[in-house]
């Protein structure tokens, strides 16, 4: 027997958490539809009402979708957990079980709900693209680019690559100048949480100084703080994040923070000292992830949002990430009127 749920409270949701990751991984779904990102992204910056929507065929998890649900003006509209931060997120669908994706999207959207889905992967279910056709019309763009490293070897296996020139030369540039400039480099992995502790000061300061120099979103303070804290400690207990930090010397030059899933590193956050920026401590430290990969297994290496000069040195090929609006017509209007009543206040 199939059934669909809505999750409204954290506790029900926490309590599928070992179901949801099994399901996840059978999904090979990213890290950002997996409980560790998406509740937590709840627990600290939530807003609205969590709406997790589940289905189980018998006692086994087959489906889910990580939404919650908030008021824009007079309309309940439906997003991912995880909304606001370069959530690249998925429904997830078991293998073999394709419908389920219908019952999903139709209960997400029950209720004259919008749903606004922002960097959906391009291969998760969405509603419409499956045997049963929504009950509102879907309107579906193409939204970002996520550049990715498939990973054949080390990183001088990677260097070597024809394709790679332009990325090989920089690397043998900042190369020499260390060696000429008499500094050693090397990088600290931790994927523990006493190593973490240790590390987390430099990676604050680089973070600091690379946000003085260019205002992005500053996720160790403010509003994100509590978030990241917790992002960065649950997830290097678990095993799902790895934060690698390069040093110039003794100097914190640049750091990642990395999301593990099976086969997959993420890259989530990184951010490299201004100062030290001749010695290109970036690429450098691309070269350390990708030994840390082909040590570990690993044969993805997701660069994630941002289809920037630096990441397409690296990469070989991306995926696209979509915007997905689907709700009945006023609801819509009326989304479509307060985006655009806030776009001109912030102006």
């Amino acid at each position: 027997m199939r059934r669909c749920t809505i999750l409204t409270t954290l506790a029900e949701a926490e309590a599928l958490g070992d179901a949801w990751s099994d399901l996840a991984d059978a999904c090979s779904a990213g890290p950002f539809a997996r409980p560790l990102f998406a509740l937590t992204w709840w627990r600290h910056l939530g807003q609205g009402s969590l709406l997790v929507v589940a289905v189980h065929e018998g006692d086994q998890l087959i489906a889910l979708a990580p939404l919650h649900q908030r008021r824009v003006g007079p309309v309940s509209v439906v997003r991912w957990l995880g909304h606001g931060l370069g959530t690249v997120a998925e429904a997830l669908v078991r293998p073999g079980h394709d419908t389920a994706g219908d019952l999903l999207w139709r209960t997400a959207g029950a209720r004259g709900r919008v749903l606004d889905l922002l960097e959906c992967r391009d291969v998760g279910p969405l509603p419409g693209q499956r045997s049963e056709a929504p009950r509102h019309p879907v309107l579906l763009q193409e939204r970002d680019v996520c550049p990715v490293i498939d990973v054949h070897g080390d990183a001088e296996a990677h260097l070597a690559d024809p394709a790679c020139k332009r990325v090989r030369r920089t690397v043998r540039v900042a190369r020499r100048r260390l060696a000429e400039a008499g500094h050693t480099f090397e990088v600290r992995a931790a994927h523990d949480t006493e190593t973490l502790d240790a590390l987390l000061p430099d990676v604050r300061r680089v973070f600091d100084v690379a946000e003085a120099a260019r205002p992005r979103q500053h996720l160790p303070d403010g509003e994100w703080r509590a978030f990241t804290s917790a992002i960065l400690r649950d997830g290097v207990a678990a095993g799902e994040v790895l934060v690698l930090v390069a040093y110039v010397d003794d100097v914190a030059a640049a750091f990642d923070v990395v999301l593990l899933t099976p086969r997959t590193m993420s890259s989530w956050i990184g951010r490299f000292d201004p100062a030290l920026a001749a010695f290109s401590p970036g690429h450098l430290l691309q070269c350390a992830g990708l030994d840390w990969a082909h040590a570990h297994g690993y044969t993805t290496i997701d660069l994630l949002l941002g289809d920037s000069f630096y990441k397409r040195l690296w990469a070989g090929r991306s995926y696209q990430t979509l915007e997905l609006v689907s709700g009945p017509a006023p609801a819509r209007a009326v989304l479509t009127g307060v985006g655009r009543l806030r776009e001109k206040l912030r102006a």
